[in-house]
Order: structure tokens, then sequence, then C-alpha cells
């Protein structure tokens, strides 16, 4: 019998240099749910995803699949992404596998923020949640220190060099950092501004229209950075006093849009979890985080900022 029983959710870093570390930390994991009749899902790149199914053959018949660089571009989606298949997968007690990974070589400075915030948040999400385990990768070779270290924090169990170890440095969820407490470094350009209340909000969408629209943004993909501005500043003007501020700029490699106001978010999975189908409210962060490329909250008394991004190109 498996182990995945003796606990409730696992949560596991695999900290590994080269192909042959990572499939010796991966494929015992995948071939024990598979002899176990586990359901398990593979989250990772592509080149990492078709090593694994090379190496498990007819083994890695009805295993699931996702290319972790498109389904989680934007991290916040890593959440929704665990939580559906723990729900379509775990019955009657029933353990469920996953192997991810959330960090990879070319992820920003902001994304990887939003990584650690992540990779903190699957403790908060599935502190109750069926019995299942989930092992994250981490390649020691092409990530930075910072990134390592983050990841002993955020995760239980280290697996290493074939052992598994407790992490030291981890931090359960009511001692670790809240996700809304970083901040956001300030625009390098100076942005276009624009304070708007209820009667104000078809020049917030044009002027995040206009912008998209300098930058060349694809249509598509303008269509998206307005339809996400409106949800941000419809939900300032219902829920945050009447009023905010939106804030607009050009990164070398990206569109930013930014609103401000005077509200505060208390539950720190909002805008991961996805929204019951009858109810009518908790739609505009979802609805944000799966347009966007990416998408940062930090909210206290003072008031909440909620950027977003589009890269170009």
């Amino acid at each position: 019998m498996l182990s995945d029983r003796e606990s409730l959710f696992r949560h596991e870093a695999l900290f590994h240099s080269g192909e042959g570390e990572f499939l010796a930390g991966a494929l015992p994991f995948v071939r024990e749910a598979v002899e176990g009749d586990v359901p398990v899902l593979i989250a990772v790149g592509e080149s990492k995803l078709r090593l694994l199914e090379a190496h498990l053959g007819h083994g890695a018949h009805g295993i699931r699949r996702a290319d972790i660089r498109q389904v989680a571009r934007n991290p916040a989606r890593i959440i929704p992404l665990w939580g559906e298949f723990v729900a379509d997968h775990s019955v009657a007690g029933r353990p469920v596998r996953g192997i991810a990974e959330p960090v990879w070589p070319g992820r920003s400075e902001a994304e990887l923020v939003e990584c650690r915030h992540t990779e903190l948040l699957l403790n908060v999400a599935f502190a109750d949640a069926p019995s299942w385990r989930l092992l994250c990768c981490y390649d020691a070779d092409a990530l930075d220190p910072e990134v390592l270290e983050a990841a002993q924090r955020t995760h239980p169990v280290i697996a290493e060099d074939g052992i598994n170890r407790q992490s030291d440095a981890y931090l359960p969820p009511p001692e670790a950092p809240g996700p809304f407490d970083a901040p956001l470094p300030e625009p390098s350009p100076v942005p276009d501004e624009l304070a708007f209340s209820a009667s104000d909000l078809g020049k917030v969408r044009g002027l995040a229209y206009r912008q998209a629209m300098n930058a060349e943004l694809e249509a598509a993909r303008t269509s998206s950075l307005v339809l996400a501005v409106n949800e941000l500043a419809t939900n300032s003007v219902r829920h945050a006093g009447g009023r905010g501020t939106l804030r607009v700029w050009r990164e070398p490699d990206a569109l930013v849009c930014e609103v401000r106001d005077h509200g505060h978010f208390d539950s720190p999975l909002v805008g991961r979890e996805r929204p019951e189908p009858l109810l009518l409210e908790g739609r505009g962060l979802w609805l944000v985080n799966q347009v966007c490329d990416l998408v940062q909250i930090r909210s206290s008394a003072n008031g909440t900022v909620v950027r977003v991004r589009m890269d170009l190109g």
C-alpha cells in the first residue's frame, strides 16, 4: 500500500542537477503511483515531460499530462490546476499524486515572487484536502540559489540525492510572510494615470485600449487586457468606496496596468479559487487571473493594489 494515506497533503521539493537526478527522483514517484493504481498528473515543461514518457514506456498510459509553461504562465493558475485534479480524482479517500515544475529558467523576478507566494499558498489551499502528494521539481543547476532557499521555506519535505528529509527552513502558513506583504517596485517610466469613479469606466477602458494599441499588443490580448482592467475598476467602484486610480505604463517586454483603491482583501486565496457556478460575486479577480500573463495583489489596511501584466512579442 502506498504511504499517501498516512497524512493529508504532502508538499515536497525535489532538488536535482541534470536529467539523471531528475529521473532518479521523479520516476520512482510516478511508477509507484502507476503500480498502486493511483491517479497522477505530470505538470512540467515539455522536455521533462518527454523524458519521463520515454523512460516510463507502457507505464505512461493513462497518466494525465500538462505543459506547465503554458498552463501556469501566470503562477496564480497553479492552485486551480491542482484543485481541479484533486477534486476530480480523489474519490472516497483515494490518494492522488502530482509532479510540478513551478519555476523554470527565464521566469522574471516578478514571476518568481508570485511563484513563492503560490508555493506558500498551496499549503493553505490543501490544508484540509483529501490525502495527496505533490512533488515540485527545482533544477539546482539552472536556478539561482535564492530560488532554492525559498523552496526550502515553502516545502515541508525536501527530496535530494535520493533521500527525503524534513526541511529545517520550512515556515508553516501562520509563521510565513503573507502573500500580500511584498512591496511592488515603482515603475521606471512615468505611468499614465487616471482617477476614476463609476461614471469614468469608459475612460478606464479607453486608456487601457489606447496603450495596448500603441504597444502593438495582439487584438485578442488587447481585448483580454481591457476586460481585466474593466473588472478591476468595477470592483473598486462596487466594493472599495466607489473610486480608484488606474496607472498604465510600458516596460521593455510588457504592458502593465495597475488599479489602486481603498479596499482590502482578507482571503489569501482571492482570485485563485474557481467561483461557485451560482454565485455572482467573486468572479472578477478569477477572470483577471485567467486572461493576464501575471497578476500581483497587495492588500493592507491602507488599501489594495492589483497589478496586471501582458507580455509583448
